[in-house]
Parts: structure tokens; sequence; C-alpha cells
């Protein structure tokens, strides 16, 4: 096989792979804190037919000749800005206001109540249950954490909820009446992560992220977890932040990839005529 086929067939299967980002890009436009990602190409190894050599009286050679293998996808980074921040009017839908490097302010932590798994996440769309856990709204129920573990916004003994503050700094007060009278009540500490190298977290599904196996720590916490402190953002109740994907840079990257995949087409044609005229020499 002549080395432009082979280059022609790497630029087909890294350009699929970039679409396939590009199309899970925009398939979740929509998706409540998700975050883009991108498609980095690297060209391959290089054959070095000859390389540079001294010659007489220490005169470097310049007939050099190095042959390119086409390219590959280097890695599929994350863009970790924020998205648009959407007012929703429910007191448990929490959005993370920051745009501080290189996370945008940080995550929610939440756990598996059934194997103590953890997962951070950018979508805050909370509910309580009967218990007064503060979970996921959706199939998981995953629990929100706080400084010291699960979350509980349930009211005592003798209380009537009347209404639930958060305020930017994750403090969680409660407005309870008790024997007739109106008080508020400290409920919990919401935490937030951040990380030193974001990168390195594994996208699992549902805006949810993870750390590493148990024990593991790939992408480094940083010691801080309070909310509007350090590097994390603040906390805006009733609202949510929405996907930060760009339809128009995600569309013009779409019509750019589409025209290299043609031109990876048409080297691997032509090839693949200079082989047939190749072979019908011998005819």
């Amino acid at each position: 096989m002549i080395a432009s086929l082979h280059n022609g067939v790497t630029a087909l299967k890294s350009l699929t792979q970039g679409l396939q980002v590009l199309g899970n890009n925009i398939s979740n436009v929509n998706s409540l804190g998700y975050k883009s990602s991108r498609a980095n190409y690297s060209d391959n190894f290089y054959l070095h037919m000859n390389d540079a050599e001294s010659g007489a009286g220490g005169i470097p050679s310049n007939n050099i000749q190095q042959h390119g293998t086409g390219v590959h996808v280097g890695s599929i980074s994350s863009d970790f800005t924020q998205g648009t921040v959407e007012i929703t009017g429910l007191d448990l839908d929490l959005a993370i206001q920051g745009e501080a490097l290189p996370n945008g302010g940080g995550f929610f932590e939440i756990a598996d109540p059934v194997t103590g798994e953890l997962f951070y996440t950018r979508a805050g769309a909370f509910e309580s249950t009967v218990e007064g856990f503060v979970v996921t709204r959706d199939q998981y129920r995953y629990q929100l954490q706080g400084l010291d573990g699960p979350l509980v916004v349930g009211t005592q003994e003798g209380e009537t909820l009347l209404a639930r503050r958060v305020e930017e700094d994750g403090k969680i007060n409660l407005v309870v009446n008790k024997d007739g009278a109106d008080e508020i009540r400290g409920s919990g500490q919401i935490k937030l992560n951040n990380f030193l190298s974001p990168q390195y977290l594994r996208r699992v599904g549902n805006g949810f992220y993870s750390n590493g196996q148990a024990g593991q720590n790939i992408a480094g916490i940083s010691d801080n977890a309070i909310p509007a402190t350090g590097s994390n953002g603040k906390l805006k109740q009733y609202a949510l932040e929405l996907s930060n994907v760009d339809l128009t840079n995600e569309f013009a990257a779409m019509i750019s990839h589409q025209r290299s995949f043609q031109a990876g087409s048409r080297v691997v044609t032509t090839s693949d005529m200079i082989l047939s005229e190749a072979v019908n020499l011998k005819r």
C-alpha cells in the first residue's frame, strides 16, 4: 500500500472521531450542566529516509527526506467554562456561578446511597425525599453531599416547613413554624469540589464525572470545599446551569470537518487510481 493511501485512511478515521465529538456536543445542547468537548488532532510519526549529516569540512547536508504517516486524535479535551444560568423558581434548583479556572467554580459532590461511590456534577437539579435527604432529580437519586455527609433538610418534631433558603456560601436555612412562631434554623452546608486537573475527570453520563475508583484521586481535589471562597463559585438558588455548547461554533466546526473529510476521501480515491495505473502497466 502506498503511503498516501494510508495517510488518507488515517484522516478519515480521525475526522470520524472528531465528528462523533461534535455530534455529541450538538445532541447535548439542552442538557443540564453539560460541558462541551473538543478533539485535538496531531500528526503521526515520521519516516526518516535521510537525516541531516555533517559532510566534509563540517558542513551539514541538507538532503533531508522525511515523510509523514498521517494524523490521529491526540486527545479529547473538555471546556469547563460556565454555561447559561436559567431561573426556574424551584427552591432546590442550584447553579454554580464562577469563572475561576480551571473548572468554572467547582462541582457538586453526590454519592450513591447504596455503594457510597462519589460523583461530581454541575447539574444542580435537586429535590428532597420523604426522609429529608437532598437527592438528584433523576432515576439515580444520588444524595447531595455536605461537609459532614448527606444533606438533610427535613423538619423536626412539631415543625412545619415554610421555606428553604440556600445562601451563596452554601449554608442551608429552613424557615419553620414551631408552636405558632416562625423561626430560622440551620440545616447543613453544601460542599463544592474543585480540581487541580479537571481534564482527568472521567465522564460517566447523565452529567456526572468520576475521579477514579475508590481510593483514587486522578484529578487532584483541592482542599477548599466552601462555596464563594477561594476558587469556588457562588451558589444561586432557584436557578440551573445549562449546557455551554455554542451551536454557531459547533456548526462551523462541522462544516470544516466535512470539507476535510471530503479532501481525505479524495486522497484515498486518487491513490487508488494510481495503484490501478501501476497494475495496468503490466498488461
